[in-house]
């Protein structure tokens, strides 16, 4: 297909299907190589949770050249770094950071690994995710994930609810046979995009992904149906005891995803609650109380849904007094900013915006799973919305989402019961 010029970036579609992304860096050195193949946990149902996963790992249990993972890893090393990857909820990414002298071997190293799987010592593989899988539970078998439980609250049975890695009792009921048949039916031409970002031109690429991507034959693409979870009626609460010597504490808020109008608002929400040492939430609960050592918050978004996570571990004795001060600075949070505030945050995003030039990691992630995703943001696009923020607009998708009827908390550790009392009757009312 044509080729496709974008601000920053280039498109290439294969015949087969294949899209091809390049990020030109010229005054960079190395270069970023991403295979992006949609297929997440979101694809799955709760007997399958976990197979995009396992897949992910059964790739590097050899293919058609190389007989195991370490000969896999040895090849990609030699190109001048190791070969990572990563299931997450809508995506599969393969990824390495090579030296731009390499990147032909490197591409024929990736359509290896996703082109020749030979699937073989699943059971083994199965022992070594199930050990990571683990991790979650107490020795009592009890699951002690925060991540987890808040998961379940805002999302409930669907999908988004389920944890990407799986549950030990699906981990350990894959086949070889599913494992395959997952694969195949999304491991194919059309449902892969791969971005490069570096100094590199797609003259120098293009006949390198033709050559390592361009007889792979083409198949239908794998229906991806994305209905919507049903609304929280909240506040929702998770208490799980464990025997630690801290609480861990979430509160998550339900968002309207990366398509909201309001999206860019709450990522400057986020940032003024715990984006550094100075941000709110750090100087109230940190700086001011001696309450944590850390708290963070982020913001995950999908096509039409999301999520405002804080997030901090913290003594039991000094747990009503940390929801008191995060109930404070939600309340807050729904009044303007002052200009002062506002100002910092967007001097800060634009120099980090700058510095991501530098970054082919950064640069291959905004644009290739930008495009991949259907969320792209270009440098330039980033720039003028961060310029373009107002008190006001913080203050609007604030009040929109901080509400006690979309919040869910959780508390995991050993927290007392007359604190849970007075947890619940805080957060009830914002």
């Amino acid at each position: 297909m044509a080729d496709s010029i974008g601000e920053d970036y280039l498109q290439h579609s294969l015949a087969n299907g294949v899209r091809l992304v390049l990020v030109p860096a010229p005054h960079l050195h190395s270069v970023e190589l991403v295979c992006y193949v949609g297929v997440g946990s979101r694809d799955e149902t709760r007997a399958q949770a976990g197979l995009s996963h396992v897949v992910e790992h059964m790739l590097f249990r050899g293919n058609s050249r190389y007989a195991s993972g370490p000969l896999i890893e040895q090849a990609f090393e030699r190109c001048g770094s190791s070969v990572n990857a990563a299931t997450d909820v809508e995506s599969t990414s393969f990824f390495a950071r090579v030296h731009p002298a390499a990147t032909a071997e490197a591409l024929e190293l990736f359509a290896l690994l996703l082109r020749t799987p030979r699937f073989q010592q699943l059971e083994t593989e199965k022992a070594i995710i199930l050990e990571e899988a683990l991790g979650d539970y107490n020795a009592d078998g009890e699951d002690v994930c925060i991540d987890n439980h808040i998961g379940r609250l805002l999302w409930g049975d669907h999908a988004l609810g389920q944890p990407v890695i799986g549950y030990p009792e699906s981990i350990r009921s894959f086949t070889v046979e599913q494992v395959r048949a997952w694969y195949q039916r999304y491991y194919v031409p059309g449902n892969l995009l791969i971005v490069l970002a570096g100094p590199l031109t797609l003259a120098e690429v293009l006949p390198a992904v033709d050559r390592a991507f361009g007889d792979w034959q083409p198949a239908p693409l794998p229906a991806r149906d994305f209905p919507l979870p049903p609304p929280v009626i909240g506040p929702r609460f998770a208490w799980v005891a464990d025997n630690d010597a801290q609480l861990s504490v979430q509160l998550a808020w339900r968002t309207g995803g990366y398509r909201d109008p309001a999206s860019p608002a709450l990522r400057a929400l986020r940032r003024l609650l715990a984006e550094g040492g100075v941000s709110r939430l750090m100087s109230s609960l940190r700086e001011d109380a001696g309450l944590t050592y850390h708290v963070d918050a982020s913001l995950e978004e999908y096509p039409a849904c999301g999520c405002l996570t804080i997030d901090l571990t913290s003594e039991p004795d000094k747990l009503v007094r940390v929801v008191e001060t995060l109930r404070r600075e939600v309340v807050r949070a729904c009044q303007p900013a002052s200009a002062a505030e506002v100002q910092h945050l967007i001097r800060t995003a634009l120099h980090q915006l700058d510095f991501s030039r530098d970054s082919v990691e950064e640069l291959a992630g905004r644009y290739g799973w930008g495009l991949f995703s259907g969320q792209l943001r270009t440098l330039q696009q980033e720039r003028q919305l961060w310029q373009q923020l107002t008190a006001e607009a913080i203050v609007t998708a604030a009040a929109q989402v901080l509400r006690p009827e979309q919040l869910c908390f959780a508390c995991v550790g050993p927290w007392r019961a007359a604190d849970r009392q007075q947890v619940e009757a805080l957060l009830r009312v914002l």
